[in-house]
C-alpha cells in the first residue's frame, strides 16, 4: 500500500492501482478487530455503526468513499445554508437526495445479506432468539426525502442541520421491532456475530479472508459462550491473532496438523509459550 500526497490532493494505491478501482478480489489486506469493549458499538453514538456498515460494505462496493465524501461536502453546505435561515438550502437539496438515495441502495442490499448470514449464528445462543437486525436509512421508509426536506425545513434552520438523509443512518439488533437490550457479555457476544457474519458475506462476494484481532474475548462469559464463540472464529478462515489475560487449552483453535502459536508478553518482553504451560496471573497471552 502506498500513499501519496501533493498540492492535487492526497491518494492510496495498491499495487500501483489506485484504491477506488480495485476488485473487491484483489482487495488490499482486510483487518477485523474485537477490542475489549466492544458493547460500545451497540450501546454508543450511531456514527460508530454506521461506520461498521459502511466500512464492511466499502469492501464490496468501493464507489462507496467516493459518495460518502461527496455526501459529507453536499451536508456541509446544506447546513451552512440553514444555519444563515435562507432559501439557500434548496439549491443543495437534488445533489442530497441523489447521494442518499445511491448511498442507501449500497447499504440496504449488504444489510439484507449480512442478516442472511446472521440467522444462523444467532441459532447458536438462546438470548439471541427471534433477534434481527433491523436497518434504518435515514429517514422514513415511506417517505421521499426530498418532501421531508421541504416539509421539515423549518425545523431544519430552526436547529441549524440537515435532520434526515444518509448522514443519519442506523442499525440495530431488534425483537419484533424493539432495540434488544443486552447484558454486557450478551452484547460482545451480538459483536463477534455481526462480524463474523460480515465476514461471511465478504467470502462469499470472493475476498480473501480477514486478519482477525481478538482482544480478550473470554471476558465476561461463562465457558460455554466463549467455546461456541471460538469454534465459530475456528470456523473462519483468517489467520487469528488472540490476546487474552490467561491460557486455557481448547479454548483456542488446537489442530495436530496447524497448532496454535503461543507467545507471552511479561514485562514488556515477548517470548514463546509451549502450549502447556500456563502464563502466570499478570502474564498476557498473544
Amino acid at each position: 500500500m502506498v500513499f501519496e500526497r501533493s498540492s492535487r490532493g492526497s491518494r492510496r494505491r495498491y499495487n500501483s492501482i489506485a484504491v477506488g478501482s480495485i476488485p473487491p478480489s484483489d482487495s488490499p489486506l482486510r483487518v477485523k478487530l474485537i477490542g475489549e469493549n466492544p458493547q460500545i458499538l451497540l450501546e454508543g453514538e450511531p456514527m460508530l455503526r454506521r461506520g461498521l456498515l459502511d466500512w464492511n460494505v466499502f469492501h464490496v462496493e468501493h464507489s462507496l468513499g467516493l459518495l460518502r465524501a461527496d455526501l459529507k461536502r453536499v451536508l456541509a453546505q446544506r447546513n451552512a445554508a440553514l444555519r444563515q435561515a435562507g432559501d439557500a438550502a434548496s439549491f443543495w437539496d437534488p445533489a442530497f437526495v441523489e447521494l442518499s438515495d445511491r448511498i442507501n441502495a449500497r447499504r440496504a442490499v449488504f444489510v439484507e445479506e449480512w442478516r442472511t448470514q446472521l440467522r444462523p449464528l444467532a441459532d447458536e445462543f438462546p438470548f439471541l432468539e427471534g433477534c434481527d437486525l433491523a436497518f434504518d436509512r435515514g429517514w422514513a421508509a415511506d417517505r421521499d426525502l426530498s418532501d421531508l426536506l421541504k416539509r421539515g425545513r423549518s425545523a431544519e434552520i430552526h436547529r441549524g442541520q440537515t435532520l434526515a438523509g444518509a448522514h443519519r443512518a442506523d442499525i440495530r439488533i431488534s425483537r419484533d421491532g424493539v432495540s434488544s437490550r443486552f447484558s454486557r457479555g450478551q452484547a460482545k457476544v451480538a459483536v463477534c456475530l455481526l462480524q463474523l457474519a460480515a465476514e461471511r458475506v465478504h467470502r462469499r462476494k470472493g475476498l480473501a479472508p480477514s486478519l482477525w484481532l481478538l482482544d480478550d474475548i473470554d471476558a465476561e462469559l461463562d465457558s460455554t459462550t466463549a467455546g461456541k464463540l471460538w469454534r465459530l472464529f475456528g470456523d473462519s478462515d483468517g489467520q487469528q491473532f488472540v490476546a487474552r489475560l490467561s491460557h486455557e487449552l481448547g479454548s483456542v483453535r488446537d489442530e495436530a496438523d496447524n497448532p496454535d502459536a503461543l507467545f507471552h508478553v511479561e514485562q514488556g518482553t515477548l517470548a514463546p509459550s509451549e502450549p502447556a504451560g500456563v502464563p502466570s496471573p499478570t502474564t498476557s497471552s498473544l
